[in-house]
């Protein structure tokens, strides 16, 4: 039985989680007797386009909390921004920054339409 369907396609987010690993082999003093393996985690740089002035900010200021550094390359947009880091890293400055983006985009959202109330006389919808 053939399907006329294309196959599925995957955003990144549903693709299974694929863990850089950097295999360090420390060679001992009796031989390979001795001679140790360790396994971590490897850096990996990773883009990130952010969508406001606001989130770019915000962005960046998390990345110097987490002591990371934050680049750009060459031709990339003024809202795209680059950081090298583990995949355990990654994760946690991109949950850490959708909490406080949708925290942000909420406190904006109210403040403008305080604003436009006071100013313009316009009310919510």
């Amino acid at each position: 039985m053939t399907s006329d369907r294309p196959p599925p396609t995957f955003t990144e987010a549903e693709l299974p989680a694929i863990t850089p690993l950097e295999f360090v082999v420390t060679p001992g003093e009796g031989g390979l007797s001795t001679t140790t393996l360790d396994v971590r985690e490897s850096e990996f740089e990773q883009a990130y386009s952010l969508q406001t002035p606001y989130s770019y900010s915000m962005f960046l200021a998390l990345c110097r909390r987490e002591g990371l550094r934050a680049y750009k390359r060459p031709r990339q947009r003024a809202t795209t921004v680059c950081v090298k880091t583990t995949l355990a890293k990654h994760d946690a400055l991109w949950q850490c920054f959708c909490e406080l983006s949708r925290q942000l985009d909420a406190q904006l959202g109210e403040v403008t339409h305080r604003f436009m109330r006071e100013h313009v006389g316009a009310t919510k919808r």
